[in-house]
């Protein structure tokens, strides 16, 4: 599954970030990792891709920032 949220924390080290879905209740992932080509920003836009029905197994694969 696919869900829009924003970027709520990151960790550049480890190349995780949290990212809180404001239309669930403001409800935030766990420490997801980031594709390669991503460079997250904290209130970025992010594009998630959910492996399942939690919300600790996927990866953050696009940002978009606000203009």
């Amino acid at each position: 599954m696919i869900r829009k949220g924003e970027i709520s924390s990151m960790d550049t080290v480890t190349r995780k970030a949290r990212v809180t879905f404001k239309n669930l209740d403001s409800v935030v992932t766990a420490e997801l990792p980031y594709a390669d080509h991503v460079a997250p920003q904290i209130n970025d836009i992010a594009i998630v891709a959910l492996f399942s029905n939690i919300l600790v197994d996927g990866m953050i694969i696009a940002v978009r920032r606000e203009v």
